[in-house]
């Protein structure tokens, strides 16, 4: 019998005490008649009553065929009473993702309807202000939707609105301290409000609620480096750089990222007495692809020419 890794993540909110109870009810009917206990969550580790919702931190688990499927199975049916938030499972064989499902809800209720709409506008462009006024009436409705929360911090980040940002952020921290989407957001907005401590505690949170098949996790990594790097950790800085150059996930839409992460890993090499290392780090550079806010090209190959005309690179 195959063996897989199994990693769940996530949170549904119910909204009010019935659905709360009755998605308790048909979880743990389900579980015992119909899959025989054959699941990998247990009611008791994951409802919690006082808040109404489903939380699972970042959960890491051997799994069976079968208790993949149950489990699966028994969530998409959970989701249909949520009224916000969201599940992601994946499924690792030998570490490399075979399956991924993300669990949302779907159903007619108004509040999941208006939310799905303003998603829609602030991939926008042009619609800033019409997804502001839609988020905004989601979370009259449903003032725990920490999904629209941070979807409006986002486009107050955007427009440049901060002070509106940092507090859209920090209210979705507060209602699901489990969205590193949020924190992602909260420390871009502390990166540009000059506190480079508070963006690293961010970016470091944004790691430790996703998995490297994620690119929110990778894009946490490079702004992370950088961070570290603004508050003196330099070495820490090469440890990040160092381990994104390395990653395994090819996941295209870090690519941009790159060319100027391995320069910024050469220069730190070359500061720590590592030229050789600085060397490998500059062709990684040159053989990764533009982007406008790497080195251009000729900056990095005098970086390297540099490095090796110096005789210690020998």
């Amino acid at each position: 019998m195959s063996e897989y890794k199994v990693i769940i993540a996530g949170q549904l909110e119910f909204g009010s005490e019935r659905a709360y109870n009755q998605v308790m009810e048909q979880y743990a009917h389900r579980m015992e008649n119909y899959y025989k206990n054959d699941i990998l969550l247990k009611p008791e580790s994951i409802f919690k009553e006082d808040e109404m919702t489903l939380d699972v931190p970042r959960t890491v688990m051997p799994s069976t065929e079968r208790l993949w499927l149950n489990t699966l199975n028994l969530l998409e049916r959970v989701v249909t009473f949520s009224i916000a938030g969201s599940l992601n499972l994946w499924r690792l064989d030998a570490g490399v993702m075979i399956d991924h499902y993300k669990l949302e809800p779907k159903s007619d209720r108004t509040t999941v309807q208006l939310f799905n709409r303003g998603r829609e506008l602030v991939d926008q462009q042009d619609n800033e202000e019409e997804a502001l006024k839609m988020m905004t009436k989601v979370v009259s409705r449903f003032e725990r939707h920490a999904q629209a929360y941070e979807r409006r911090g986002f486009v107050n980040y955007r427009l440049g609105n901060d002070e509106d940002a940092y507090y859209d952020y920090t209210k979705s921290i507060s209602i699901n301290p489990l969205m590193p989407e949020s924190f992602y957001g909260r420390g871009l907005v502390n990166v540009r409000r000059g506190d480079a401590v508070k963006a690293s505690e961010d970016f470091e949170a944004v790691t430790r609620n996703s998995i490297p098949h994620q690119a929110i996790y990778w894009m946490a990594q490079v702004a992370l480096g950088d961070a570290y790097m603004e508050i003196g950790r330099p070495n820490d800085a090469m440890r990040i750089f160092s381990m994104f150059t390395k990653r395994k996930q090819r996941i295209a839409s870090l690519e941009r990222y790159d060319r100027r992460v391995a320069y910024q890993l050469g220069q730190l090499y070359i500061k720590a007495g590592r030229p050789n290392d600085a060397a490998r780090a500059f062709e990684l550079s040159l053989n990764a692809a533009t982007d406008p806010k790497a080195p251009k090209k000729e900056q990095i190959e005098s970086a390297l020419e540099s490095l090796r005309a110096t005789p210690s690179s020998g």
